[in-house]
């Protein structure tokens, strides 16, 4: 297995690995470790059935519930199947493309939530359909003293995307709202990240909601470095293991989502971040 850096900052390519043959746990611990260290990890020209893909990622952990019911995998629910051209249709009537509104993190809605994401390329346009990450250890770094100290002593109110529509077979999980700090210590690295999805984000405890937006807004221009971002060009094939407790990370705005992206996407459980 050969590690290779996509960027200074964060993301690495792991050659010489097919997920779907007999890896040992000392190849899984490997894979794990590297994504610690690069916190966003591609693997390339995988061939990887639902079945096979669940399995893969079990190895990581416990895969966790989706929350758009209709659009899961009909034989492995683990597994949610992100169409372009069943995203949703913005006011000007054409259709969005899904996770592209602002960096985030995932699933902050939940009271433990994802430690991983993992995105399987199954259909590409011919150009576009990039995804972009930003190492959050180092915009949390990128703050004075003064302000991280204020920052870390801050907690977030989350509940449903504020943007998106939701199936009332998918409500509960949004219906109790949940409490995370803005600044998150990761449990494995010890390291300290900005840790936020503003569309989830209900208020800042102490700020109404548009004195919060306002807040983050600012905070997000103050930290993140556009020369920093890895943008990621999909191949067919392309498996992406993102570290949700160290990095943002949102689509770019760069194709027609009628051409259809259609991505497989699995989480795997994670703490309560503290």
């Amino acid at each position: 297995m050969n590690i290779r850096p996509m960027s200074p900052f964060l993301g690495a390519e792991i050659e010489g690995v097919n997920l779907c043959g007999a890896l040992s746990s000392e190849m899984y611990a490997a894979i794990n470790n590297a994504l610690l260290e690069h916190i966003v990890v591609i693997v390339r020209d995988q061939k990887l059935s639902p079945k096979a893909y669940v399995e893969v990622m079990s190895q990581f952990g416990v895969p966790g519930k989706q929350s758009h019911s209709e659009e899961l995998h009909r034989d492995h629910p683990e597994i949610w199947i992100i169409d372009s051209r069943n995203s949703e249709i913005d006011a000007a009537g054409k259709r969005m493309v899904f996770g592209s509104e602002c960096w985030h993190t995932d699933h902050t809605h939940l009271e433990k939530p994802p430690k991983l994401t993992s995105l399987y390329a199954i259909r590409l346009p011919e150009t576009g359909g990039d995804t972009e990450f930003v190492n959050a250890y180092r915009l949390y770094g990128r703050l004075s003293a003064e302000h991280s100290e204020t920052i870390s002593n801050l907690y977030v109110m989350y509940g449903a995307d504020r943007h998106l529509t939701f199936r009332e077979a998918d409500r509960d999980s949004f219906s109790v709202p949940s409490r995370h700090p803005l600044v998150r210590t990761h449990p494995e690295t010890g390291r300290r990240a900005l840790y936020i999805h503003p569309l989830k984000m209900q208020s800042i405890e102490g700020m109404t909601t548009e004195e919060s937006e306002t807040f983050v807004n600012e905070l997000l221009d103050a930290t993140i470095d556009l020369s920093e971002v890895y943008r990621h060009k999909w191949r067919l094939g392309d498996l992406v293991l993102i570290d949700n407790r160290a990095c943002l990370h949102k689509a770019a705005r760069d194709y027609d989502p009628q051409v259809g992206r259609v991505m497989h996407r699995m989480i795997i459980e994670g703490d309560r971040p503290v």
